[in-house]
């Protein structure tokens, strides 16, 4: 499918040598519309652990009082940058929350700057679903009915955190939610139609030389030493991993790396969904879902998934 024409008409800002990659990020995201909130009632709460003190903010159906299941839901941004305030996080969390329903936990974990290296985020994640498991009746969450989740490195982040919490014995995670995920230390081969599209946008500038440069830098240039799990398409056994929906990008880089976690879950015989919005880029669910209706599918898809396991 064509690029869709939220993103082809401003593909030519990348091209601007008088602007840089900030400015261009800016001008290319900018929302069409302003964002209308479903009614949600919102908490901002402070999760703290032996490495770290982690902000998250707690989404709830406003005037839902019922126990309701709940989603750990973790923002992408490279692990080096991104938070609770971006689209990907705060739209998706009220949308999720408003659309399923339940609550959605957003979680904060600590950025790869200053010194602060892997496994720094894994940690921050393992300790907010601990917390989430043990302040489930204080939040109006039931504890049998817990999704993990997250879009690009949140996926990576998420998708490990489901390996850690199976390999520690919780056992806690009803399932897994990707949205064009990072999921190995290198991207795996393209396939022809991947590659064209790919031509078709200059790969919007994430490719397989960037995830490797990212990876060394998250790893201080020790990728081969890093546990395989802090990826989770290198580990070498999937069994009893928790069912997975993965959503990617049909332009995008990191759809070989999604598409070939897929076949790794499927071999494995773990319940897997995979797709891929067509039209889009990287990812297209940081907009608001009134703007971008490939968004507003991811959703509703996201939506689905959960409603099939609760």
């Amino acid at each position: 499918m064509p690029l869709h024409p939220l993103f082809a008409d401003r593909l030519d800002v990348f091209a601007d040598e008088n602007l840089d990659f900030g400015q261009k990020l800016e001008i290319f995201n900018a929302p069409l519309t302003d964002y209308v909130s479903p009614a949600i009632h919102t908490t901002d709460i402070t999760v703290v652990s032996p490495e770290a003190e982690i902000p998250v903010r707690v989404y709830r159906p406003e005037g839902n009082t019922a126990t309701l299941p709940a989603l750990l839901w973790f923002h992408g941004g490279g692990f080096t940058e991104g938070g609770l305030w971006q689209n990907e996080s705060d739209v998706v969390a009220r949308e999720i929350a408003d659309r399923t329903p339940m609550v959605v936990v957003a979680v904060d974990y600590r950025l790869c700057n200053d010194g602060v290296l892997f496994p720094a985020p894994q940690e921050d994640g393992l300790a907010t679903l601990k917390w989430l498991l043990e302040n489930a009746t204080e939040l109006g969450i039931d504890a049998s009915k817990i999704f993990v989740g997250g879009i690009s490195a949140g996926g990576a982040l998420s998708a490990a955190l489901a390996v850690q919490q199976r390999d520690l014995g919780l056992n806690a995670v009803t399932g897994v939610l990707l949205s064009c995920p990072l999921l190995h230390h290198t991207l795996p081969p393209y396939s022809e139609e991947l590659q064209s599209k790919l031509e078709e946008v200059n790969g919007f500038g994430i490719g397989r030389e960037m995830v490797e440069g990212l990876n060394k830098y998250l790893t201080n240039d020790n990728i081969a030493g890093a546990p395989r799990w802090w990826f989770a398409g290198e580990v070498e056994d999937h069994t009893g991993y928790p069912a997975t929906q993965i959503i990617n990008c049909e332009y995008d880089a990191l759809r070989s790396s999604g598409e070939k976690f897929a076949e790794q879950l499927a071999a494995a015989g773990v319940d897997v969904e995979v797709s891929f919005e067509p039209g889009t880029p990287h990812a297209h669910i940081n907009r608001y879902p009134q703007d971008c209706e490939p968004m507003d599918r991811t959703l509703n898809s996201m939506a689905a998934f959960i409603h099939a396991r609760i």
